[in-house]
């Protein structure tokens, strides 16, 4: 970053193919995003369609559900890295009115237990946002819809799944791919949770602590450069898979 540029050809793309840290940070992303995107966006359609009902103080739990998405990550990490402590938290303690032994929430041996965690504190921090995006579309659904249905005698779930669901499957693939692209860059989260970016093990790590070490810690800048580089293919191939089976479930027009 200091110093003047010395080209070194494929040489950064060389050492990325090489580098441990790096798959493993993949390999957390993915499962990351495995859980957080839909898990994320069937809460958030959920919540919306039954927001959008007659139900008493509407606004009330609207406002409760959003107010994650406004709270600072370095209060909420907080508060869900106590909760989750296996001496002292709450999660713990629950488990022990059941009979449960303590779980190892964000500091297991095993990578799998702790990016799981950070991505359901993720979906708790994001469901709001993709909540409003599709109560928005959910509202736009005619009412007479509505009305015709229910003399025929359908259902609730008949009319989620044969009228709103049909609808607003545009935006739902809108939030799929909005999800997708904020888990591939999640930092925030991670960074808070498990006291990054200094000393990350590599069950832990993601791309772009990797990055945010390489290029502003260490001032490697070319080999972030390429990191980043990678991520972004990831990104894309992953969004393009999306694309490929967007027409056999979402319904335009």
């Amino acid at each position: 970053m200091f110093n003047a540029p010395a080209w070194i050809g494929g040489k950064n793309w060389v050492r990325l193919l090489d580098d441990r840290s790096f798959w493993s940070s993949l390999r957390n992303i993915l499962l990351f995003a495995l859980i957080f995107v839909p898990l994320q966006t069937i809460l958030a359609l959920v919540l919306a369609f039954f927001l959008n009902q007659s139900i008493r103080a509407k606004s009330f739990y609207r406002v409760i559900y959003f107010l994650p998405v406004v709270t600072p990550w370095l209060a909420g990490g907080t508060m869900w890295g106590w909760m989750m402590n296996k001496t002292y938290g709450l999660a713990n303690y629950m488990l022990g009115l059941m009979s449960l032994p303590p779980v190892d929430w964000l500091d297991s041996k095993h990578w799998v237990l702790p990016i799981t965690s950070v991505a359901l504190v993720n979906v708790w921090k994001g469901v709001g946002s993709s909540m409003i995006i599709l109560l928005a579309a959910i509202q736009g659904v005619p009412k007479d819809l509505y009305e015709a249905s229910s003399l025929e005698g359908a259902s609730r779930w008949s009319m989620f799944w044969h009228i709103v669901f049909p609808i607003v499957s545009p935006m739902i693939f809108l939030v799929l791919i909005l999800s997708t692209i904020s888990a591939f860059q999640a930092f925030d989260v991670f960074l808070v949770m498990f006291n990054a970016p200094n000393i990350v093990p590599d069950s832990k790590v993601t791309p772009n602590i990797l990055i945010y070490k390489d290029a502003f810690l260490t001032t490697k800048m070319g080999y972030a450069s390429a990191m980043s580089w990678a991520l972004f293919i990831v990104i894309m191939a992953v969004t393009l898979v999306q694309k490929r089976f967007e027409k056999r479930w979402v319904h335009y027009g």
